[in-house]
């Protein structure tokens, strides 16, 4: 079993487009649907990380 961290950078998130649900993938049952109204397409939210700059962007310092 992977355990799955709550916070920090790089945590995955879940968002429901019908009912704007946000959860961890933990809560969402096995089927994959969202835990609040069923839908069963859900989005992959990510926030903070590594930010990775491409090498065809010139350094703006």
């Amino acid at each position: 079993m992977r355990i799955t961290p709550l916070r920090g950078t790089g945590v995955p998130w879940l968002k429901c487009p019908d009912c704007r649900l946000k959860c961890h993938p933990t809560a969402v049952g096995a089927d994959g649907r969202c835990p609040r109204c069923g839908h069963e397409s859900l989005l992959k939210l990510s926030f903070g990380g590594r930010a990775v700059r491409s090498a065809a962007e010139p350094d703006r310092s």
